[in-house]
């Protein structure tokens, strides 16, 4: 009788004890607490579009509901300190633009430090640029646009969609990289600058691979280059800007997943496996290709190593391009 009471005390305090230990401990999620992935920017955009993708299948991975919570304003900045100030428990994920990594450089204070405040989980995915030029721009390669470039000092113009743009950032680097002296002429929108681009006002661009393969495609405008690191399958035969004669040169549209920085080990390794499993499945990666996207999915320590050489990236470009500071 002793034996069995002992026994019962035992197993109470144990019960006890696992009851109230953290879901971290557990290498799970708290089930009692509704997930949600915050989405910076309004509803309807392809941060939004994407959230709601990756919130659908991380629910069926977990067979429960995940939300998507937009919280738009200050370029993405409400939705980021919306997350620093969350629970750490794995519960709340931000899911946000490479603008997070433009940030400390186009802003002169911000409520956070996003290399402290938060811990990415893993680099999504990333949808590549493409440089293109008008039809009536007598060149065919990047090497022969630099040189035209080169032999036409601040007579060679560039269109964005506006200052601070990452479209506009990748035209800056582009200039810096390739030590060229062009002339910035904002538009009020992608496809303004396009048109722009087919009507001779400007001879370059840097857009969206997506929308700028199917222009080029069209005989509209002459595709010369794509700007990310490696070819893309969704534009296999285009070179990138890199192998074309500016060495180094890389820039993408890429959305990262992050989590308070408080957020246990143990949950964020649980997060990454669920979300490159996602990420790399055949189903997922079609629905990205239809998107203009390719999958990433790296480790958490190779998606902070991405961040921070974007951070410090990004730095340089607007010092030497005198992008001013807000």
């Amino acid at each position: 009788m002793q034996t069995l009471k002992k026994g019962l005390i035992f197993f109470s305090v144990t019960a006890a004890m696992l009851s109230a230990m953290p879901a971290s401990w557990a290498q799970d999620i708290d089930s009692r607490k509704q997930m949600r992935i915050i989405v910076p920017y309004s509803a309807g955009g392809t941060s939004d579009i994407l959230g709601r993708k990756l919130a659908e299948e991380l629910g069926n991975r977990l067979d429960r509901t995940v939300i998507v919570e937009n919280r738009a304003g200050a370029g993405g900045s409400i939705g980021t300190e919306a997350t620093v100030r969350a629970d750490a428990d794995g519960t709340t994920i931000l899911l946000h633009s490479g603008a997070i990594a433009t940030e400390p450089a186009l802003k002169a204070s911000l409520p956070y430090d996003v290399t402290k405040d938060l811990t990415i989980v893993t680099t999504a995915v990333e949808g590549p640029f493409a440089l293109l030029v008008g039809n009536d721009v007598p060149v065919k390669t990047v090497k022969e646009l630099v040189t035209y470039a080169k032999a036409n000092p601040g007579s060679v113009n560039f269109g964005t969609p506006g200052i601070g743009t990452s479209v506009h950032l990748a035209s800056e680097l582009f200039k810096v990289k390739a030590g060229l002296d062009l002339v910035h002429v904002p538009y009020k929108g992608a496809s303004a600058a396009l048109t722009g681009l087919m009507g001779g006002e400007i001879q370059v661009v840097i857009d969206p691979l997506a929308t700028a393969k199917r222009y080029s495609e069209d005989g509209r405008v002459r595709g010369l280059a794509i700007t990310s690191a490696a070819r893309s399958d969704l534009w296999p035969d285009m070179p990138t800007v890199a192998e074309s004669g500016v060495p180094d040169y890389s820039s993408a549209v890429w959305y990262g997943l992050y989590v308070p920085a408080a957020t246990p080990g143990d949950v964020v390794k649980r997060l990454n496996k669920e979300f490159v499993d996602i990420l790399h499945s055949d189903s997922m990666k079609a629905w990205l290709t239809s998107q203009g996207m390719e999958p990433v999915a790296n480790s958490t320590d190779e998606a902070r190593t991405y961040l921070l050489t974007d951070i410090d990236q990004w730095k340089e470009v607007v010092k030497a391009s005198g992008i001013p500071v807000q």
